[in-house]
């Protein structure tokens, strides 16, 4: 009886095993349509005890993740094509996710080199956590959160415009007509407030020692300042030989050498202890607007044109000059043989249109780096920082902008700092721009500033080191610094960790 019906049951299954093929034949055969209509007719038919074991079945099939399958070495191949910020995302997956991303060292070390950060990890350091730190603060850079605006009245200097700033190791120098404000750039404490002879058109301060104030009336003077039981500003020389305003002022007290251009059309050297002309630069063909000295340093050990030399530049808006002399000299001068200078002079054209140009021009790398531009009607304007070198004279390199630039704020190995035109609250005229690929990487907005001379001796910035490597800026320090109407001051300055960002 047992027997018999287990043969019968056999034979059941046997003949339900050839059904059940001759039917997945031809469902196999069928269109996809008929396939859908098929399952849904059996679905209608189950039994919601059913349902649910077919959807535990059919999830393994259907969720079956293959990327948690794959390689260790082929999943790290497809991290790398992925951004960092997706990859951020693909960790919140799945637990497996996570734990597989967030161990791909190597992914996460290029990830962060592309940040445009540019610092080394150190060995100790969780790449994938310090990867999202540098997305925080490349974010807060973009939106202009890392930045924190202060105003500082400055109406015991002036209740007009403030029309020369400086700033140096910590204090920042403010003037307007014939008044000297100092501050403590940590707090924007004022320290002194003193009165000079004549009204000031630019100022330089030098090592929070010494303070060179140019003059409307071609004068410069000295000031010795110090910082110590009450700060104060002490009367040095008076410098007498230009015969239009002073437009710029540089300072060495390491080699006793002052230099300043006016609207005489002429650039003169000055011994800082003795207050003696050393040299006139003639002829320039306009406003001498920039100034400045480029000393070898004792250390420099680097094979460039002005390696064991001292140099300075000057800019007028037909030209940029270079003049190189030697740092040594028969007498014990510290500032060289300034006999010298005419004899090295490097000129690069400008070729102004208009009579328009951009201000700002610095030395890198063997590069004079400036602005050139069109005055067009454009909105973006057709602005280019171009790289001239100065050993062959010849365009090394152009960064297209695709803006309207005011001034070239500063140039460092990876980025540059502009100034554009005043604008609407809503967009960015202060720009962190990146050097190989042109990109804007942040900035924030800035109040309007009325130029008080042609290179803009109303606008000074901080430490510039960040501009080589971003995790390089310190938090509180002064990223820069304009005077505004109505005695008014505004420093930026960058968000201090205490207040929520990750610099």
């Amino acid at each position: 009886m047992d027997a018999s019906n287990n043969c019968n049951s056999l034979d059941v299954w046997d003949e339900r095993d050839v059904w059940l093929k001759s039917v997945t034949n031809l469902f196999k055969d069928m269109s996809l349509e008929n396939k859908m209509r098929v399952l849904n007719v059996l679905l209608d038919n189950t039994t919601p005890e059913e349902r649910y074991c077919l959807m535990e079945l059919l999830s393994k099939y259907l969720r079956r993740d293959i990327f948690i399958s794959l390689p260790t070495e082929i999943q790290e191949h497809i991290c790398h094509f992925i951004d960092a910020q997706s990859l951020l995302v693909a960790c919140s997956v799945s637990k497996e996710w996570n734990t597989i991303i967030s161990s791909l060292s190597e992914v996460w070390y290029r990830k962060y080199k592309t940040i445009s950060l540019g610092s080394k990890l150190k060995d100790s350091e969780n790449c994938k956590r310090t990867c999202i730190k540098a997305l925080k603060f490349m974010e807060d850079i973009r939106n202009g959160s890392i930045f924190q605006h202060h105003n500082i009245s400055a109406s015991l200097v002036s209740l007009d415009q403030i029309t020369a700033l400086h700033y140096c190791k910590g204090i920042l120098i403010g003037c307007a007509d014939y008044q000297v404000g100092v501050w403590h750039a940590k707090d924007f404490e004022l320290l002194v407030v003193f009165q000079v002879p004549y009204r000031i058109s630019c100022v330089h301060v030098y090592k929070s020692c010494l303070l060179a104030v140019g003059h409307n009336n071609g004068c410069l003077t000295t000031w010795s300042l110090s910082l110590t039981d009450g700060c104060t500003g002490l009367f040095r020389h008076e410098y007498r030989s230009h015969t239009g305003v002073v437009m710029s002022v540089n300072v060495n007290c390491d080699i006793d050498l002052m230099i300043s251009g006016a609207t005489d059309f002429t650039a003169k050297l000055w011994s800082i202890s003795s207050g003696s002309l050393l040299k006139t630069l003639v002829p320039h063909s306009h406003w001498v607007v920039q100034v400045t000295l480029l000393p070898t340093l004792e250390n420099d050990n680097s094979k460039t044109q002005f390696s064991g030399v001292h140099s300075l530049l000057t800019m007028t808006r037909d030209h940029i000059r270079i003049y190189s002399w030697n740092v040594h000299s028969e007498g014990k001068e510290k500032y060289g043989d300034v006999s010298t200078i005419d004899k090295s002079v490097i000129e690069l054209p400008l070729n102004s249109v208009h009579k328009f140009f951009t201000p700002g021009c610095h030395v890198v790398d063997g590069n004079a780096v400036y602005v050139k531009q069109t005055l067009i009607k454009d909105e973006h304007g057709d602005a280019e920082i171009v790289f001239q070198n100065l050993v062959t004279q010849k365009v090394s390199r152009r960064v297209q902008l695709k803006q309207k630039v005011r001034k070239l704020l500063a140039v460092g190995e990876k980025f540059a700092l502009l100034l554009l035109p005043h604008s609407h609250y809503s967009k960015l005229n202060l720009l962190i721009i990146e050097l190989s690929t042109g990109n804007v990487i942040g900035g924030c907005h800035l109040p309007h500033s009325s130029s008080s001379t042609p290179d803009l001796s109303q606008v000074t910035l901080g430490e510039v080191d960040w501009l080589k490597d971003l995790s390089m800026h310190k938090p509180d320090d002064i990223v820069i610094a304009l005077g505004l109407p109505r005695g008014q001051v505004r420093a930026v300055t960058w968000r201090s960790l205490k207040e929520g960002t990750t610099g």
